[in-house]
């Protein structure tokens, strides 16, 4: 299949590394075209859970890219989403997949309103979180950090859900089940929750760009406030109806840890065995700057719709407004162009 990558960080490589070892055709843009300058005239290496040296296709525009993939895959954090959406939604052809990988902030739905504007009928699959996990180590190699053995998808049109989920494992294997709608999709993704949690605990490390191990900085303080946002998160999905994985369950899944570990020693398990990846050593941290507009906020519109009070969530992107000197409520372009308010709350 041919498959064209929208992005060109850790996650977008590792997942061209995936896509070519299973014999896909992959081409690959960077928007702002710096995340392919290193690739030029180079090989891809892949290193970590797998090994793969590939060359796939340099795109210079969206269109380039997407005018003669069969699948497009949008993988860049979600505060890149909309441009990228806009860039490439002019190209798209009806017979196409889109998949959004992974999805925040109802991006999906931006896609479907998209194309139906434009009469194109094509098919949009949100992920709940990214297949594999990829960093960038220079600009021709990515760590694979691992590749997640099972994650939730919502397929819109719905009527497609069973061919949307037959595309998806012949891209990247039987690893996916169906989640109930899109509201499901939504409240799943579990690393605005964690990585919320991490970063304030440990910000001044950030901010003072000292090393810290990733999960090694999941003590268990730390844990038990994942834990505290995480019931948040569960209620608002339940008031919606629908059944969501707990955190627990997505570190055991991810993972492959046997059940009746805590959270705080599944972390720690990680860290002993991984010794990484490093936190982040820059407040302009995905952590924050993507995290909290596009993860957190999702959470709170939702539960707002619900009256189901989030206090940790609120708290958390007050806090981090404050740490900053800025708005990162009025960041968010997504949730908004779909009909969303970002007003804050008048919950008490």
């Amino acid at each position: 299949m041919k498959v064209a990558i929208l992005g060109a960080g850790g996650v977008a490589l590792a997942t061209a590394a995936m896509l070519d070892r299973a014999g896909h055709e992959t081409i690959v843009w960077s928007p702002s075209g710096a995340g392919t300058r290193g690739l030029e005239g180079t090989d891809l290496v892949a290193s970590g859970v797998f090994e793969a040296r590939l060359r796939p296709a340099l795109a210079r525009t969206a269109g380039e890219a997407v005018s003669g993939a069969d699948t497009v895959i949008v993988a860049l954090p979600a505060n890149g989403h909309r441009l990228v959406f806009d860039a490439a939604l002019p190209h798209f052809r009806s017979g196409q997949t889109i998949i959004i990988s992974a999805q925040l902030s109802m991006g999906t739905l931006y896609v479907e309103q998209g194309l139906k504007a434009r009469g194109i009928d094509a098919t949009v699959i949100a992920l709940a979180t990214t297949v594999v996990m990829g960093r960038r180590t220079g600009p021709a190699s990515v760590a694979i950090g691992g590749i997640r053995t099972l994650l939730e998808i919502a397929v819109l049109p719905a009527a497609r859900a069973a061919e949307g989920l037959q595309i998806c494992r012949h891209l990247f294997g039987d690893r996916f089940r169906l989640a109930q709608n899109l509201t499901a999709i939504a409240l799943s993704n579990l690393n605005p929750p964690i990585h919320m949690a991490s970063a304030l605990c440990n910000f001044t490390r950030i901010e003072k760009g000292e090393y810290w191990a990733n999960y090694d900085g999941i003590t268990p303080s730390v844990a038990r406030l994942i834990e505290a946002l995480d019931a948040e998160r569960l209620a608002t999905a339940a008031a919606h109806g629908v059944r969501v994985r707990t955190v627990q369950e997505h570190y055991r899944l991810t993972f492959g840890f046997p059940e009746g570990m805590t959270l705080a020693g599944m972390a720690a398990a990680v860290h002993e065995k991984r010794k990484g990846p490093p936190g982040p050593t820059s407040v302009e941290t995905r952590f924050v700057t993507e995290d909290i507009p596009f993860g957190i906020m999702q959470v709170i519109v939702l539960a707002r719709e619900k009256g189901v009070p989030v206090p940790l969530h609120d708290a958390g992107v007050a806090l981090f407004c404050a740490l900053y000197g800025r708005n990162f409520m009025a960041e968010n372009d997504l949730l908004p162009a779909v009909g969303y308010s970002l007003e804050p709350s008048s919950m008490p």
